[in-house]
């Protein structure tokens, strides 16, 4: 059998892994941000025209209208063509998943043979880090965006050889960055893949330019739908106000997730925020170990780029591609989501097929790589059941994220609404200690104390939330209606 047939048998193999290792995540509802982007989107379900569907923002004005990611949303108003379940919804999911898993296991092949591609290819399909992309909807940005970049990148390197191949490029680049803007970082990954390839580094500008300019395409086209930013909100609670120097020392630390999540993701979450994480921009041990273990990777790369070339590249690919969501150069609203680590974690996948290598006799290296499969997979099936529904999901953040100011806010909130006031109170008071500077637990906790007709402490709550957002018509209108209460209306304030 040819070397070609090989290559398509793991394409294959990992593409049915991939999609064998979802399929029960057809199962799911609508899940968090699925029921806002995605549920009863009537833009989606009866679009006005096809440029209509092209032009709407990701996420709905009643969110502020903000990113645009049209082939995402064309791609949910196609699954609406066909059916409002949600089943539907993720069984396309699923889809996409094995693209991206057999274009990922392709671009191995393409770099480093059969047998790297293979393992690459197996551990990319069962990896537990990315279930949270597979098992709920809105997670289909970060499958179709990773198989535009891959796909392109495979075309890129064909296009060494044969220019037409440039097409195949300048289209992957198109529906990468219209899926999501992760793929802003595509150029430098084609100038990394003719590196690991041994090509001249001069002969990818021509790949590089095919992939640049669909993505400046994309940011001029922007200005004219009337999408407002390119990202969902400020930076995430605990990084407000920091400069960037500070942002990259402060997520020097909480870069240890990363890796524990690419390595040994036992542990996952479905949220990392302030309570469960500390944002720090002192000088702790944990900043200490940051430091050591990035020092140590960069040194242990460059001194094996000869002998294991395939850790040099997995570590630049993840510095490439895991700095839109880095919270340094891009804003971005979380300190850590599992979803946006999928592209990433096809360098950390790709360096250890390379490692797995060096393990001989081969026979041992192939009883290795199937445990881990065998236990990524099990590990990732057993995960999917968290995004089977709101309540589900609700449990599983109280399990895995119990300090979390997100838990104990929507904690607190339950607390007040089943009657006990006094546990909704310590609820809400901290995680507002958690998040100070966030707008949501203060109004929420002002709300019940104006129920309860305790003007002055909602006064305080209000004042502090439109102080920290202005712009915040709830809380003026709130804090307007409890002036009055108090018979404060000199101060009584209307926004409109």
């Amino acid at each position: 059998m040819n070397d070609a047939a090989h290559v398509w048998q793991v394409t294959l193999v990992a593409g049915l892994l991939a999609a064998a290792v979802g399929a029960p995540s057809i199962g799911n509802g609508f899940v968090a941000d699925d029921q806002w982007v995605v549920a009863n989107r009537s833009s989606l379900e009866h679009p006005a025209s096809v440029g209509a569907v092209l032009k709407e923002p990701y996420w709905p004005a009643s969110f502020g209208g903000v990113m645009w990611r049209p082939a995402v949303m064309t791609s949910w108003a196609l699954d609406y063509r066909v059916s409002s379940s949600p089943h539907w919804f993720h069984a396309v999911n699923v889809l996409w998943a094995a693209i991206a898993a057999a274009l990922f296991a392709l671009l191995a092949c393409d770099l480093a043979g059969t047998t790297v591609g293979l393992i690459a290819g197996l551990l990319f399909a069962i990896h537990p880090l990315h279930i949270e992309a597979v098992a709920n909807v809105v997670g289909r940005a970060e499958l179709m965006a990773a198989a535009g970049y891959a796909a392109a990148l495979v075309w890129a390197i064909r296009a060494e050889r044969q220019r037409l191949y440039l097409v195949g490029v300048a289209l992957g680049a198109a529906f990468a960055i219209g899926s999501k803007e992760i793929a802003v970082t595509l150029p430098a990954a084609v100038f990394l893949v003719y590196a690991a390839r041994g090509y001249s580094l001069p002969n990818a500008w021509r790949p590089a330019v095919a992939a640049t300019l669909p993505i400046l395409a994309y940011f001029v086209v922007h200005g004219f739908v009337g999408i407002r930013t390119f990202y969902g909100g400020g930076l995430a609670v605990g990084l407000e106000h920091l400069n960037v120097f500070q942002r990259t020392w402060a997520m020097v630390p909480l870069s240890l997730q990363w890796w524990r999540l690419f390595l040994f993701p036992a542990h996952l979450s479905a949220d990392y925020s302030p309570g469960e994480l500390t944002v720090s921009t002192g000088f702790t041990a944990w900043h200490v170990v940051g430091v050591l273990v990035w020092t140590g990777l960069g040194v242990v790369a460059w001194r094996t780029r000869r002998t294991i070339p395939l850790l040099a590249i997995g570590l630049a690919w993840l510095a490439i591609t895991i700095s839109p969501v880095a919270n340094i150069l891009m804003p971005s609203e979380f300190l850590i989501a599992e979803r946006t680590l999928y592209l990433p974690s096809f360098g950390v996948l790709l360096a250890l097929a390379g490692v797995a290598m060096l393990i001989q006799p081969p026979r041992l290296r192939a009883v290795l790589v199937t445990i881990a499969v065998i236990a990524g997979a099990a590990r990732s099936i057993t995960r999917i059941p968290a995004w089977h529904d709101d309540e589900t999901h609700y449990q599983a953040l109280r399990r895995e994220a119990p300090r979390s100011y997100r838990t104990l806010w929507l904690e607190g909130n339950d607390e007040f609404a089943a009657g006990r006031w006094g546990s909704g109170e310590r609820l809400l008071l901290l995680s507002i200690a958690f998040a100070p500077n966030l707008t949501g637990p203060r109004y929420d906790l002002a709300r019940f104390y104006m129920h309860a007709r305790l003007w002055q402490p909602a006064i305080r709550q209000l004042e502090m939330a439109v102080a920290l957002d202005s712009a915040f018509v709830p809380g003026w209108q709130a804090l307007d209606q409890a002036r009055r209460s108090v018979g404060d209306t000199g101060r009584a304030v209307n926004p409109h």
